[in-house]
């Protein structure tokens, strides 16, 4: 078995539709998604817990703290969702999906490639390491050399076929200097 890297996919790739997600629900009610307006979770949470309050407030900030890490971190998708690289960030975003059901941060997953196979990388979810019925996703991928401005030591950026890429961010320098090896 490949050496697992743990990683995740670039923070500043936007969140994919929920309908595009494996399995995913019927839209929320127009009550739940007035009651998801950051003021009214706010003003709802002050009485009962301050800190819900208080980081429902501070949630625009965040989102705007986001956008402008994405233009400081430059695109981590083109191709759109039906490129090999959206079909990509779907399938990881898919792994968290139909595991916990929620929207996450950013899915994490572990990237495993191998010097026998060169441009084949592996993907899996980060749970259940070991398990033999554990999904897992073979793409063909190289590596993009990354603009200037835009390197980072624990950016790895995936050409694929059709002109698509797609960032990952792995967890420390060391992993994706090992990745970029096993890739190129």
């Amino acid at each position: 078995m490949d050496e697992e890297i743990p990683g995740r996919l670039s923070p500043h790739v936007r969140r994919p539709a929920r309908t595009a997600l494996p399995g995913s629900p019927a839209r929320p009610a127009l009550t739940r998604r007035i009651g998801s307006f950051f003021l009214l979770r706010f003003l709802v949470a002050l009485p009962d817990d301050l800190a819900d309050a208080v980081a429902a407030l501070l949630d625009p900030f965040r989102r705007a703290a986001r956008l402008v890490g994405r233009v400081f971190h430059g695109p981590a998708l083109y191709g759109g969702w039906d490129s090999e690289a959206g079909r990509l960030a779907l399938a990881l975003h898919g792994f968290h999906w139909t595991h916990w059901h929620t929207e996450t941060e950013g899915p994490y997953a572990t990237f495993a490639a191998s010097q026998d196979r060169p441009g084949k990388l592996t993907v899996r979810p980060p749970w259940g390491r070991g398990d033999p019925g554990r999904e897992s996703l073979l793409v063909a991928c190289t590596l993009r050399p990354v603009p200037r401005l835009r390197r980072r030591p624990t950016r790895v950026d995936l050409a694929f076929a059709d002109g698509s890429w797609l960032a990952l961010w792995m967890n420390t320098p060391a992993d994706a200097s090992r990745l970029r090896g096993l890739l190129g």
